[in-house]
């Protein structure tokens, strides 16, 4: 784990993470208690999806930038 991370933001994502995955299995039991159908579990996976759309943060898996200021990159005059 890296030092930027903090047992915060773990624990946020996690609860954000059971949250959806709850909401998910509530709406899977109830729409296949009231129809019998079973696929109303896909709404397991769906409101996972959904929830990273608005919880998730690209910049968070992006590696850090190798450019300092006032350098060129090292593989700059590599032909």
């Amino acid at each position: 784990m890296s030092a930027s991370r903090s047992p915060r933001s773990i624990r946020n994502r996690l609860a954000w993470f059971l949250a959806c995955l709850s909401a998910g299995a509530a709406v899977g039991m109830a729409g296949a208690w009231l129809t019998g159908n079973p696929y109303w579990f896909l709404a397991i996976p769906a409101a996972l999806a959904v929830g990273w759309l608005f919880v998730a943060n690209p910049d968070e898996c992006s590696p850090p930038s190798t450019h300092r200021a006032g350098r060129e990159p090292d593989d700059e005059g590599v032909p």
